[in-house]
C-alpha cells in the first residue's frame, strides 16, 4: 500500500496520466481474487469484484504455472482465446482500466467491453504481433 502512494505521488507531481493498481490481498495488478484499489490522477477508488461484473478467482485459477515455459503457454493461451475464463478476465480487467487512462471519458463498462472484443476478436494479438515484428 505504501509503494502505491509512493506511485500516486510520483505520476502526479510528473503531470503523466496514469493508474497504479494493487489487490487489497497483496497483488500489483487486479487479480480478482479480492477487491482493488485503482488510484488515477484525478481520483482514487476502491473495487468490489461485483462493481465491474468480474466473478471471484482464486489463487489457483491464476497459477502461473512451474517454469517459464508453462508461464508462456498461459500467455499465449489468452491471446488465442482458450485460457481459462479466470485467466482471461484477469487481462480484460487489467486491459480495461488501462484502456481507460487513455480514455478517461469512457465509463468502466465500455472499457471492459473493448478489452474483451480485442482478446477474443484477436484485435489483441494482431497488435501484440505488430509490436513484435516492429521491435524485432
Amino acid at each position: 500500500m505504501e509503494r502505491k502512494r509512493l506511485y500516486n505521488y510520483t505520476y502526479q507531481e510528473s503531470g503523466t496520466r496514469f493508474a497504479v493498481v494493487h489487490s487489497l490481498d497483496g497483488y500489483d495488478e487486479i487479480s480478482l481474487t479480492a477487491e482493488f484499489k485503482v488510484a488515477m490522477s484525478e481520483k482514487e477508488k476502491l473495487y468490489t469484484l461485483e462493481m465491474p461484473g468480474f466473478p471471484r478467482c482464486t489463487d489457483t485459477d491464476l497459477d502461473g504455472g512451474k517454469t517459464p515455459e508453462d508461464a508462456a503457454r498461459i500467455f499465449d493461451a489468452v491471446f488465442a482465446n482458450t485460457a481459462t475464463e479466470a485467466q482471461k478476465n484477469c487481462v480484460i480487467a487489467n486491459s480495461a482500466f488501462a484502456i481507460q487512462v487513455i480514455c478517461p471519458e469512457k465509463r468502466i463498462e465500455a472499457c471492459i467491453a473493448e478489452a474483451r472484443g480485442s482478446l477474443e476478436s484477436g484485435k489483441a494479438l494482431d497488435t501484440f504481433r505488430t509490436f513484435l515484428a516492429l521491435n524485432s
